[in-house]
This record gives structure tokens, sequence and C-alpha cells, in this order.
């Protein structure tokens, strides 16, 4: 592999490392004592694995730029034999919401509306034929190690145009979008997927800025 591609993970994982660092920490009071969010440490240490594997996989030159863009985007396959991949990020989606339903509510002061599109098919055999997908088992995080539902009171959107809703199958796969209010200037977004919060692993999946 040549030193512009291997230039380009490295960045990619130092830059991943960083951010999961921030995370790790940002809410560790001054003096580095108290407890630390327990969920922005979940999602840091999820964004340092995906950082060392990328850095890993590309100095011995098992993927390309491309495919290390489509996996983070994509994520991994979930426990119950799904992916997830995000087709759009709307960072300031009311007009869009707006126009939709004109009884939306606004978002609230200092806030903006962020619509997701996702792709969700079955890519692996389960013990379940038909498995359903709904915007309660999304959420996102940012730097301030906040999570923001899709039902949340100071959360929700409202009525969302094509809303994440239904059932995927071996030959059926679905799309959609999901939404929640977050502070105008988060940053660091990253989409979370436990429709069994506790019950099994997350799966963790960095949207692009």
């Amino acid at each position: 592999m040549d030193k512009q591609k291997t230039g380009f993970f490295l960045t990619i994982g130092l830059a991943v490392l960083i951010v999961g660092a921030a995370l790790l920490f940002n809410k560790l009071p001054a003096g580095w004592l108290g407890s630390p969010n327990l969920e922005a440490t979940r999602v840091a240490l999820r964004s340092t694995e995906v950082a060392v594997e990328a850095t890993t996989s590309a100095l011995q030159g098992t993927v390309t730029p491309e495919t290390v863009v489509s996996r983070v985007l994509a994520g991994k396959r979930t426990w119950n034999g799904l992916q997830i991949e995000v087709l759009n990020v709307e960072p300031d989606a009311w007009p869009l919401i707006q126009a939709y339903n004109r009884f939306n509510e606004p978002p609230l002061p200092g806030k903006r509306m962020l619509l997701i599109t996702l792709r969700v098919k079955k890519v692996a055999e389960t013990g379940e034929e038909a498995i359903a997908v709904h915007p309660e088992d999304f959420k996102v995080i940012g730097e301030r190690g906040e999570a923001y539902t899709t039902y949340g009171k100071e959360t929700r959107c409202g009525i969302v145009p094509d809303a994440l809703d239904g059932v995927v199958t071996n030959d059926r796969q679905i799309e959609g979008t999901i939404c929640v209010q977050v502070p105008e200037e988060e940053r660091g977004l990253t989409l979370i997927y436990e429709p069994y919060a506790g019950d099994q692993p997350a799966v963790y999946i960095p949207l692009p800025e």
C-alpha cells in the first residue's frame, strides 16, 4: 500500500482516537474526580476500537479508504443479524419537518432537529424470521455525553416524513427516517441502535458532520 493511503488511515485512526478520548473524559470534573458518564464512555471505547481496527487493517493492506468509510457508516452486524446503513443526515431539518406537518412544533430554543435516513436489512440467519424496527430503537449521543431519544419530551421532533417503522425479513429491507432534537452546538454525534437497553450489545454508528 502506498504512503498516501497509509497516511489516510493513520489520520483517521488518530482523529477517532482523539474523539474517543474527548468523549471518555468529557464528563470528568476538574482534578479527574468523580464518575464519568457511562454512555459517553461506551461510545468512546467503541470509537477507539474502530480506530484501532481501521489503522491495523490499513497497515496490513487489507482494506481501502472507501471500505473503511462504508464500514464506519454502516456499522457492524447487530446481535440480531441486521445491518444499519446511514443514507443521509440533515443537520437542521426543521424546514422539512414543518413542511411535512404544519402541526409540528419548532425545535426548542437553542436546539436543532437532526433527521437521519437509514436503510436496514437482514444479513444473517437468526432465530427470528422477521424483525420489527421502530424509531424508539435508536438514540443519538454527542460530545456532551447526553442521550437524545426519538420519544423524549425535549428531544422528539413530532411527525416526521418516511418514519422508519416496519418489519425486516431475509428478502425485505426497509428505509426511513428518525429524528431527534440536539443542542445547536453539539458535535461528534453517534447513532446508537439499542432496542432492548442493557439486554444485548448496542451498535454505535458515527455520523458524518
